[in-house]
């Protein structure tokens, strides 16, 4: 996962494709299309996110939905974008690890444009468990909030937050 959240897409990607799927489901089809989709490879994650959810529909957390969600919107599919974000909030009510899947939905935001949605979602997730500041920084589906103010003081606190947790180490 740090590989995945570093940018090193390649990388993470055959780490989980040596991991087995019975491990963690929900985890490993979400952070293996993930990468998937990050390497451009978009083919390839949506089958795998298909099979994912045809396998384990419940979907926990929504996980796998939120990353459905993101290359939906990507490829300009707003409607079904919209659909696939509300169903994987639905699905992630109560979910700990919730912040995952509002990432991923803020992307999703992002990319379709929706800036105020997207900064909104990207500081629940992190102010709730994915304070990741490289991730935010360097994630090229953001790109569309980089001039937003809004945007600007959040990367500018978690990278303050980032330092002064690398000084305690």
């Amino acid at each position: 996962m740090i590989d995945l959240y570093r940018g090193e897409f390649d990388r993470a990607y055959r780490i989980f494709n040596s991991t087995a799927l019975d491990q963690n489901p929900s985890l490993w089809a979400f952070q293996a299309a993930t990468a998937l989709f990050r390497l451009g490879r978009e083919r390839e994650a949506t089958a795998l996110i298909d099979r994912f959810l045809r396998d384990y529909p419940t979907d926990e957390g929504g996980v796998g939905t939120s990353v459905r969600a993101m290359m939906l919107a990507k490829a300009g599919r707003r409607r079904e974008a919209e659909a696939a974000m509300a169903r994987a909030i639905e699905l992630g009510r109560n979910f700990g690890h919730f912040h995952h899947t509002a990432y991923n939905i803020a992307s999703a935001h992002a990319l379709l444009g929706n800036a105020e949605q997207a900064i909104r979602l990207l500081e629940d997730a992190a102010d709730n468990g994915f304070p990741c500041y490289p991730l935010f920084a360097g994630d090229a589906q953001l790109d569309g909030l980089r001039k937003d103010p809004r945007f600007v003081a959040l990367l500018a606190r978690l990278e303050r937050d980032w330092q002064d947790r690398k000084r305690t180490l």
